[in-house]
């Protein structure tokens, strides 16, 4: 997938399906553009659901603005950070209703080739 680069920073994310990524030793980067691929998980239900282990799995380019989002399957064991733990409750829940909202949020939270802040909490839902 070709994508065009604008010089403007703030050039809307575009939702596709599926984008070519290579291996650049530990890590993906776009195949278009060379930009480290940046991805981030997280519970949408409680921990008393049988669906707890189902969480959204985000993935994203930086430079070409474009993004994938799918379900995915987390252990239960498993201690997701959460990287919106800082922001005011209702700040948060607008964060929440925007996947691109959320992408544009954690791409600027996690600036270049850095992971996300080490912010964790108990496992649970985002909100």
């Amino acid at each position: 997938m070709t994508v065009r680069r604008g010089s403007d920073r703030r050039q809307r994310w575009l939702k596709v399906g599926s984008w070519e990524t290579i291996s650049d030793g530990d890590r993906r980067v776009c195949a278009s553009c060379g930009t480290p691929v940046r991805s981030y998980q997280y519970r949408f239900h409680p921990p008393e659901s049988p669906m707890f282990e189902r969480c959204v799995g985000l993935a994203w380019c930086s430079g070409c603005r474009i993004y994938s989002g799918s379900m995915v399957h987390v252990p239960r064991e498993r201690v997701l950070v959460d990287a919106l733990a800082s922001l005011p409750r209702d700040q948060r829940e607008r964060m929440e209703r925007s996947e691109t909202g959320l992408i544009d949020h954690l791409d600027g939270q996690f600036g270049g080739d850095s992971a996300p802040p080490a912010r964790r909490r108990p496992d649970g839902p985002v909100g």
